[in-house]
């Protein structure tokens, strides 16, 4: 069965972008989501807690399912397999959520949308196409490329159609299988928020991109980061910036941001434009590097709106965001 991980949160001060699963319609090999809940940064702890996954499917129906299993309770994860009415009708699934239900009250996750797709699929979601290795792999192995799709990752090559038997470094020649995953399956965008620690909003702020950044299975993971614009000049070539505060979420998925320190009030008008990598080597020895598509752009200006306009927010995060509204230079002003 495959699996997505997610990660979601109780804590609605920041602001958070509704993350995405993408299933098959009618699929008989369900995708498994496992969700880590989080309470701003640090897990929220589903101890003597009960859970259950509420949504809005294709036509406006309400559907409530009971049937979500906690894994790790102090580390707020659990899983829950979405049932034959989620994925009967192709379309979107809005305003997903799960519902934590404490002393009598419940409360609601980040959303997560689902979205369901007609197009068919191979084994865990993955497609195919058969190509000759020797196109691709000759001289030395540094050198190796491999077949593109739009859209799509490069998972390796394999000696089936089902996708069961990889290649290896030694397979150079004849037909084989490439295997491609969907990029938007390997990133998820969960939001935005300003770090309030240490920053005074009339002299900076310090504005923190958060990702949940996965690799296709049977790949060995080198590094993950971020390509962004620089601020004051984004004609100029992306910076590409390593990711070095990783959270492993599963065992090919991590929770993990980007923050721009002590950003001035000069800025905080300006956009800050990310889109995330994940690199890698596939079994039969391919390196891959796999981009977000789109940049993930935000103001520290538009982080601080939303702030204001979330009913969770405390009074200090409030406070903090129209400090940083209060300092946005005027246009005009010297």
């Amino acid at each position: 069965m495959p699996t997505k991980a997610v990660s979601l949160n109780v804590d609605k001060s920041g602001s958070f972008a509704a993350q995405t699963v993408r299933i098959s319609q009618g699929d008989e090999n369900p995708t498994s989501i496992v969700a880590t809940i989080l309470d701003g940064a640090q897990p929220f702890d589903l101890t003597g807690k009960s859970v259950r996954f509420k949504c809005e499917l294709p036509g406006g129906k309400v559907f409530v399912d009971e049937g979500v299993t906690v894994l790790n309770a102090e580390k707020g994860m659990m899983t829950f397999t979405p049932p034959a009415e989620v994925a009967a009708a192709a379309g979107k699934v809005t305003g997903a959520l799960f519902e934590v239900y404490s002393d009598g009250y419940a409360i609601h996750t980040t959303k997560l949308e689902i979205d369901v797709d007609s197009t068919p699929t191979v084994v865990d979601g993955s497609a195919c196409e058969l190509a000759m290795l020797n196109d691709y792999r000759s001289g030395e192995q540094a050198s190796w490329t491999y077949p593109t799709r739009g859209g799509m990752a490069f998972a390796g090559w394999y000696k089936d159609a089902a996708l069961r038997y990889p290649c290896s470094a030694s397979d150079t020649e004849g037909a084989a299988y490439a295997k491609f995953v969907k990029v938007a399956d390997l990133f998820q965008f969960v939001g935005c928020s300003l770090s309030t620690s240490g920053n005074v909003p009339a002299e900076y702020t310090t504005p923190r991109f958060s990702y949940i950044m996965s690799v296709p299975e049977g790949v060995t993971s080198i590094e993950d980061g971020w390509y962004f614009k620089k601020v004051s000049d984004p004609t100029k070539p992306d910076v590409r910036s390593p990711s070095g505060n990783n959270v492993v979420q599963t065992g090919n998925t991590v929770f993990t941001s980007l923050t721009f320190n002590k950003v001035q009030p000069k800025y905080y008008g300006k956009k800050f434009s990310t889109k995330a990598f994940v690199k890698y080597t596939t079994a039969d020895g391919t390196t891959v590097e796999a981009v977000e598509a789109d940049y993930d752009a935000f103001t520290p200006a538009e982080i601080a709106d939303a702030v204001l306009a979330h009913p969770m927010a405390t009074q200090a995060d409030k406070d903090y965001a129209a400090a940083i509204k209060a300092a946005v230079p005027q246009e005009g002003a010297a």
